[in-house]
């Protein structure tokens, strides 16, 4: 979400400055691109992050004091950045925030006190950001469920997509695909036990996990149903080019996840071309809709199984719901989105 945001925002000739983590870096540094964007990128060490992973902004100011002044507005697309946000608009400058998910929803109101501290520090950003972003109109009901008086400020706008040129190949032999994190509420597990159940009818389809789970939670996948070769584990890819050529190899995308305030790898398949089975949970219902999607029930293992039957049975159907989907997908690239998202950032005050 936030490198298609950044280079669309470039294109339109917003200066930027982006402060991020990343895991492979071991000293802070900038990278300059161009006149308008200058990214700041930060181990992902105890140094710069300390408790529930928030970013330290007192070591950060101190060796980059230049992040603290300059700005027309503060936009946080990471609760783990609330912080430096707050240290940032201390002077009245507005902060906005985009919210890739309520984590109340995500993760079911879980009660356990290291997960409620996460919930309250979402929450105290809710609370005081001028404008709140979200990114479905699902979303927006579970906002009204749970922060109504924080209804005033919230816009919804969905996320852009760009295509890679890279397009659907017809795939080979009869090979699914599965991208995504690999967490119970995304269903994986839904898709390993509707290919059990395929299995022992007798019909065997192989299928490429490009994710990555705990170790445990990934030996739990591996010994749910016992698939053996059938089912291989990739580990996770971070290039959007490397994810689009897997899905232009496979035969058809499998998104069955149980909850979702987007369905950002769905988008990202509608935009290859590659055919598309998707639940129809909450906002993934609202992108991949029946005209451009197979769908069947989130959590129904049993019509899971069923829709793959059906999409190898009727590849006619499943090409027309394809070309549908990108046609769905170009109505949402970047640079169409662009007078949208800069009056977004022009009316948060």
């Amino acid at each position: 979400m936030v490198t298609g945001m950044v280079h669309m925002l470039v294109e339109q000739g917003v200066e930027e400055v982006v402060v991020v983590p990343e895991h492979t870096r071991s000293a802070p540094g900038w990278d300059v691109y161009g006149k308008t964007l200058k990214v700041l990128r930060l181990p992902r060490n105890e140094r710069y992050f300390g408790n529930l992973g928030l970013v330290n902004e007192f070591v950060l100011l101190e060796e980059f004091p230049e992040v603290a002044t300059g700005w027309d507005l503060v936009h946080i697309c990471a609760s783990n950045f609330a912080p430096l946000a707050y240290r940032v608009c201390k002077k009245g400058i507005p902060l906005l925030y985009s919210v890739s998910s309520l984590l109340r929803v995500e993760l079911g109101n879980d009660q356990r006190p290291e997960l409620q501290v996460q919930f309250e520090v979402q929450e105290e950003l809710l609370a005081r950001s001028q404008r709140i972003h979200l990114l479905s109109e699902s979303e927006r009901q579970h906002m009204l469920k749970w922060y109504p008086w924080l209804m005033p400020r919230v816009v919804v706008l969905p996320i852009g997509t760009r295509s890679s040129g890279i397009r659907w190949q017809g795939g080979r032999s009869n090979t699914l695909l599965y991208v995504g994190r690999l967490i119970e509420y995304k269903g994986i597990e839904d898709l390993l036990k509707a290919l059990r159940l395929l299995k022992m009818k007798g019909k065997l389809f192989p299928l490429d996990i490009v994710g990555k789970g705990t170790t445990d939670y990934e030996g739990h996948l591996e010994n749910l149903v016992q698939l053996g070769s059938q089912v291989r584990f990739h580990g996770w890819e971070e290039r959007p080019d490397k994810i689009a050529e897997w899905m232009a190899k496979s035969v058809l995308l499998v998104v069955p996840s149980h909850r979702e305030s987007f369905g950002l790898v769905a988008l990202e398949g509608m935009t290859v071309g590659i055919p598309l089975l998707a639940s129809n949970a909450a906002a993934l219902g609202e992108l991949a809709t029946p005209s451009c999607a197979l769908t069947f029930p989130a959590g129904n293992i049993e019509a899971l199984a069923q829709g793959i039957i059906k999409a190898f049975e009727n590849p006619q159907l499943m090409r027309t719901l394809a070309q549908n989907a990108m046609n769905r997908a170009a109505s949402l690239e970047w640079p169409k989105l662009a007078p949208r998202y800069l009056e977004l950032y022009t009316s948060t005050q």
